[in-house]
């Protein structure tokens, strides 16, 4: 069928040419016009050798060619991950903690240097009541505590029952907070039978000029005492 110029469809309109007859230089291509590489681009030109016997459709492309176009990758990559490495909040990019100075010192650490108020330490002493269940009179609870770091042996606490049994307690420092300290208690090893040698919590709160001991040993009552200084 022909086509719109004129020419029979298959046919090949030759190039034009200068009176010498060479072929006219083709005009240079316009920015913009859809024809040349976008302004700020990397354009990589490819040329191409025709394979013998596959009729011009098959396509091989150079060794120096394939080498080139690998480089070209590989320099992108390269770049990419040098500029995300400087970027803020990446490892080793601006604002990440360099070395020991970035460091913080953890809790445990500061805990562990804590020591016991002054405002503690002494002898104190008080009667006892049951929080489980009912409340009942446990006694005469008297404790002794001295300066101690968390870890420490802080002081022992004293049990006289009713009936004036004694049963005697082991306090370790556990922590030392704005508000109390909290001591872990455990039976000594001396103590009779009918003692609780139970591992258990013992909170020890300042009110007033008393000392307010609240256990949290469910076997033993949940015991709690006010208790008063006495040297």
């Amino acid at each position: 069928m022909p086509s719109p110029g004129g020419e029979p469809a298959g046919t090949a309109v030759p190039a034009p040419r200068d009176a010498t007859g060479a072929s006219a230089p083709h005009p240079p291509t316009e920015p913009g016009n859809g024809g040349g590489s976008a302004p700020g681009r990397l354009s990589l030109s490819v040329s191409a050798a025709s394979t013998p016997g596959t009729g011009g459709r098959g396509r091989r492309v150079s060794c120096t060619v394939a080498l080139a176009v690998a480089g070209a990758l590989a320099a992108v990559t390269v770049g990419s991950a040098f500029v995300f490495d400087l970027l803020p909040g990446s490892p080793g990019g601006a604002g990440a903690d360099q070395g020991p100075s970035g460091a913080r010192p953890s809790p445990s650490a500061s805990a562990s240097s804590a020591t016991v108020p002054a405002a503690y330490v002494g002898t104190w002493e008080g009667q006892a009541s049951s929080r489980e269940s009912i409340t009942i009179p446990l006694g005469t609870f008297r404790v002794t505590l001295r300066e101690a770091r968390v870890g420490e042996r802080v002081g022992t606490l004293r049990h006289t029952d009713i009936f004036g049994g004694v049963c005697d307690d082991v306090l370790t420092l556990k922590e030392v907070t704005a508000r109390r300290i909290v001591t872990t208690s455990v039976g000594a090893p001396t103590n009779r039978d009918v003692c609780d040698p139970a591992r258990h919590t013992v909170l020890l709160t300042p009110v007033g000029d008393d000392l307010v001991y609240e256990s949290d040993s469910k076997d033993s009552g949940r015991p709690k005492a006010r208790l008063s200084k006495i040297k």
